[in-house]
C-alpha cells in the first residue's frame, strides 16, 4: 500500500506551468509532488492525475487517489527524498521521468521504531501535455533494491 500511495505521489509529477522548458517544468513539479506527499495533501494529486490513468497494475485514477488517500490516513507522517534519474521529453505533448524516492512512513499511536515503514522504490512514470499542464497517464514502480 505505501509504494501504491506514493506511485501516485510521485506519478502526479507534472501540472503546472507554460512548457518553456518542459524538463525543468518537471523537475520541479517531482519537488512539488514531494512536498505535497509530505503534506498528505489529496488535492494535489487529484489536479494532476489525467481521466486516462492506468498503471502497469491496472489501476486506474479512481483507483490510485482511494489508494493515496487510504496510505495518508494509516501515515500520520510521511518523509521522502527523491532523485530524479532520467526525464525524456517525447515531441510536444509527451515526457517520461524515472525518480527513485526513499520514502518513510509513520503510523500514529505506534512505538518510534514500531511504527516506521520505510523503502526505496522506482518510478517510472508517463505524463502528456495538455494545453500547458501536465497530466500524468501511467506509472510503474517497484522495489529499488541494490540500485
Amino acid at each position: 500500500m505505501k509504494a501504491l500511495g506514493f506511485a501516485t505521489a510521485l506519478a502526479a509529477l507534472a501540472t503546472g506551468c507554460a512548457a518553456n522548458d518542459p524538463e525543468a517544468d518537471i523537475r520541479e513539479l517531482i519537488a512539488a509532488a514531494e512536498e505535497a506527499a509530505e503534506a498528505r495533501d489529496v488535492g494535489f494529486f487529484s489536479d494532476v492525475l489525467g481521466e486516462s490513468y492506468r498503471d502497469a497494475r491496472g489501476n486506474d485514477r479512481e483507483e490510485m487517489l482511494r489508494a493515496l488517500r487510504g496510505y495518508f490516513i494509516a501515515n500520520q507522517r510521511i518523509e521522502i527524498v527523491s532523485r530524479v534519474d532520467e526525464i525524456v521529453i517525447e515531441g510536444e505533448h509527451a515526457a517520461r521521468a524515472v525518480v527513485h524516492a526513499g520514502m518513510l512512513g509513520r503510523r500514529s499511536g505506534t512505538a518510534l521504531i514500531d511504527g516506521l515503514d520505510a523503502d526505496l522504490y522506482r518510478f517510472e512514470i508517463e505524463l502528456v501535455n495538455d494545453g500547458g499542464d501536465w497530466q500524468v497517464i501511467g506509472a510503474d514502480f517497484k522495489r529499488a533494491v541494490g540500485e
